[in-house]
């Protein structure tokens, strides 16, 4: 007796004598132990937004303020925070998680669409000098001194004030 299997007949018998040794995964077969929080961030807060003490427009030089328009500014010159916004003449970027340290010092790791259309995930610290200073490190560049020129009106107010 001939048996042609010809190739669908191969994979046929390949496939029952594969059968004993699959491997069946139900949703909960496999459990991982997973931290709640992390050992680096034990005892602190994160938050969505910046201290208050970062709120406002801030400029390199006092002669540009008040900033007419912070994206019309020039580069490094000024700087416009607002809750979890965070905006310069070449960028505007967004809070996923800020963390306040000790004395008034806060990271803040930031979500920023640039001007050329590009993303970026960035680390920026911001401290707070003297009463009208804030003190700025994006990353690992140096630090820079920003000026406080005006408080941010949010909008709502703003319309009731007219």
């Amino acid at each position: 007796m001939h048996f042609d299997f010809g190739l669908r007949g191969v994979l046929l018998a390949a496939m029952v004598l594969a059968l004993p040794g699959l491997a069946f995964a139900a949703k909960g077969d496999l459990k991982v132990q997973v931290p709640r929080s992390a050992p680096l961030l034990k005892g602190r807060t994160l938050d969505l937004r910046f201290a208050d003490f970062a709120q406002g427009i801030w400029v390199r030089d006092l002669e540009d303020c008040p900033a007419k328009r912070i994206d019309r500014s020039a580069p490094g010159s000024a700087l416009a925070i607002y809750r979890g916004l965070w905006e310069m003449p070449d960028r505007i970027c967004q809070v996923y998680g800020a963390e306040l340290g000790r004395r008034d010092t806060q990271r803040a790791a930031i979500n920023c669409l640039l001007n050329n259309g590009a993303e970026s995930i960035e680390l920026v610290t911001v401290q707070p000098r003297g009463n009208n200073g804030l003190i700025v490190q994006e990353g690992e560049r140096p630090p820079v001194h920003f000026r406080f020129c005006e408080q941010i009106t949010p909008v709502l107010k703003a319309a009731e004030n007219n």
